[in-house]
């Protein structure tokens, strides 16, 4: 066997691997817990800005989603030939002092600046993070370990809603604070003082984690640097054209529904409902973290498992069924009055939500060959952020605003959007089955040749 042969298809050691994906969970769930802490401070927010339901909106959503999806795809590029450990503590170290920097903004302008900063920070794991796994880990154990590192979105997501209601409650209660040469910060502006700094351990940890060798790439080893021309990464979407456009079209709505869930639940149970953002955070956080995390690994393990047993669609028809229990319960629960029905419709919303994470996006590693995914995952990245983060919130809070006209509408606003974006989720997958199978086999054949 030739050296380069020799580099690029040495496995790495097990504990290396489980070790690098333990990491990289973490950084996932960091990043959740900094995207979605504003969830939790609408209120205060609204109040001390003297803001609007669409301003809001923009913040959770618009501000976050400009550079992080503008950055992904030079970044996606930047992964597919650089160290990719480097990339994500770069990333981790930005992220986490630009959510500091929000707690320390006075006006709405500076904390839509700050937000794009956490987004342009955020931006790079995502790439790096899907590359990285598809070389430390076997094709056949790829939605597994997928599924795990996604599972950070969930436990980030209910760690954020959970700690951040309790940690909320308390620093509300202490009151405003002065620090040294910044001034009065509300507790709203030191809770993101608070949940920003801990990224910098979590960043130096990623530091830790060994480089792999690239996959799957017979070149890799003698052109470790060079980058593969954009001639060829647009000719392959041209060739896989109607499995990427139709996959990121499902990812992109499902993520607008989850989203949307995410930024206005906590708010529809304060307007509606009169709970504190301690109980609705717990209440919330707590079925993120059990019925997202089961989700997640669900849709990584029973897409491997329909693979195995011969269903060339099996992760697309994990996803199919992940979009049913996402509809069903996005459009039961915030149209019930008792806290046990909208528990039990908001973890089946959840479940779904999360287990097509770990389905799907083993599909995409399935279609594409190794030097193109970092680029790929970016593209995938940028649809579900424009649509999912981009739009999500804001489409709830126009139905609410501009349809129902009355701020506790939320509930009714959540039911329609979530509830159709989930449907069309499914059909899109679901059109996806015949060109996904062709592009696989096209893959295989490169990768053979």
């Amino acid at each position: 066997m030739a050296l380069e042969d020799r580099l690029v298809n040495r496995e790495p050691k097990p504990s290396v691997a489980w070790f690098a994906l333990a990491i990289l969970m973490v950084a996932y769930a960091l990043s959740f817990v900094d995207r979605l802490i504003l969830s939790l401070l609408v209120e205060p927010i609204k109040q001390d800005l003297q803001l609007s339901d669409l301003q809001l909106s923009l913040l959770q959503g618009l501000s976050f989603a400009v550079f992080y999806t503008l950055a992904g795809i030079p970044i996606g590029r930047l992964v597919d030939v650089g160290r990719r450990t480097v990339i994500i503590a770069v990333g981790i170290v930005s992220w986490s002092l630009m959510t500091a920097t929000c707690g320390i903004a006075h006006h709405y302008w500076q904390l839509f600046l700050a937000r794009t900063g956490v987004g342009l920070g955020e931006a790079a794991l995502g790439p790096a993070a899907y590359s990285l796994l598809g070389d430390l880990f076997a094709p056949e154990r790829r939605g597994m370990a997928l599924g795990i590192f996604s599972a950070g979105s969930s436990i980030g997501a209910g760690v954020a809603l959970i700690v951040g209601g309790l940690a909320i409650d308390a620093i509300a209660a202490a009151g405003a604070q002065s620090l040294p040469w910044i001034g009065v910060l509300q507790p709203w502006q030191l809770t993101f003082v608070y949940v920003g700094l801990p990224g910098l351990l979590v960043a130096a940890l990623v530091l830790l984690i060994p480089e792999p060798p690239r996959r799957d790439d017979l070149k890799a080893a003698t052109r470790a640097t060079a980058s593969i021309p954009l001639p060829e990464v647009i000719d392959h979407f041209r060739r896989h054209a109607a499995t990427i456009g139709l996959h990121h079209l499902a990812m992109g709505l499902s993520a607008m529904a989850a989203y949307g869930i995410l930024s206005w639940a906590p708010a529809m149970l304060m307007r509606v409902h009169d709970w504190g953002p301690a109980a609705a955070g717990a209440m919330i956080g707590s079925c993120v973290l059990v019925a997202g995390t089961l989700g997640v690994i669900a849709g990584g393990v029973f897409g491997d498992w329909l693979l195995r047993r011969g269903r060339a669609t099996g992760r697309l028809d994990a996803a199919m069924l992940a979009m049913l229990f996402g509809a069903a319960g996005a459009a039961w629960y915030p149209l019930q009055s008792s806290a046990p029905a909208i528990a039990a419709g908001f973890m089946l919303a959840m479940f779904g939500a999360f287990m097509v994470i770990g389905c799907a996006g083993a599909a995409l590693l399935d279609i594409t060959p190794n030097r193109l995914r970092g680029q790929a995952t970016a593209v995938l990245f940028f649809v579900t952020s424009v649509l999912g983060i981009g739009l999500g919130p804001t489409a709830v809070a126009l139905v609410t605003d501009q349809v129902f006209g009355y701020p506790e509408a939320v509930g009714q606003a959540l039911a329609i959007v979530p509830g159709m974006a989930f449907l069309l989720a499914g059909l899109c997958f679901l059109a996806a089955r015949a060109p996904y199978c062709r592009s696989c086999l096209a893959t295989q054949a490169l990768q053979a040749r």
